[in-house]
């Protein structure tokens, strides 16, 4: 009997591994439970652990269907990146305290499994050997590279409509007009009124 326990495991990776990659190829059958196994040629006792893993990972609902992930999993470009998300969220604890937890070794893998269930060592290395089989088959890097994209495409946006604004322009430089208005004095000298444009030539129109 299968020991019920927060993360699935199963003795026999070799079949979660062929099974995971025949996906692709194999046509969407309409359930996958214990029953349905044996017609996809999983007869081995030890098959019967494939089900719940595959429930885990949201790659079939509790009916034992397909889901939409399984359906994307096909689709041999995404598949890597449907499987990091998808493991991204049934994790969701380990990535909490791992974000690389992908790239853990198994003692630190196997001390986090152990807080999560009361079976023996067996087990916790089963669910450790399960647990990097299902990352064999995921990208972690293309979903954290997706997200960096995302942020540059923003940034991208945002600057592009900042270009587009039409800012006023900044004069090079300040013209000051002055309007200097003077009250001559009549009289016949024309001396005076020499002297009194030269002052204003010296003092208001010549530049240092």
């Amino acid at each position: 009997m299968i020991e019920l326990a927060k993360y699935p495991y199963t003795v026999k990776v070799s079949s979660l591994r062929k099974f995971l990659s025949e996906i692709p190829t194999m046509g969407i059958p309409d359930k996958i439970n214990q029953n349905t196994l044996p017609t996809m040629g999983y007869k081995s006792s030890n098959d019967r652990y494939l089900p719940p893993i595959l429930k885990f990972i949201n790659f079939i609902d509790s009916s034992g269907t397909p889901t939409q992930n399984y359906k994307d999993f096909r689709n041999k470009q995404i598949a890597r990146s449907i499987m990091a998300k998808t493991l991204k969220s049934a994790y969701n604890d380990l990535f909490k305290l791992y974000p690389n937890a992908y790239k853990k070794d198994d003692t630190s893998l196997r001390d986090f499994f152990s807080g999560t269930t009361e079976a023996g060592e067996d087990v916790l290395k089963l669910t450790v050997a399960t647990f990097k089989t299902l990352c064999s088959f995921a990208d972690f890097e293309a979903v954290s590279t997706e997200g960096e994209h995302k942020g540059e495409e923003g940034e991208v946006k945002e600057k592009t409509a900042e270009q587009g604004k039409i800012l006023p322009s900044i004069p090079s430089g300040v013209t000051i007009n002055l309007n200097i208005q003077l009250a001559l004095p009549a009289t016949d000298d024309a001396t005076v009124y020499d002297k009194i444009f030269k002052a204003l030539k010296e003092n208001l129109l010549t530049r240092d």
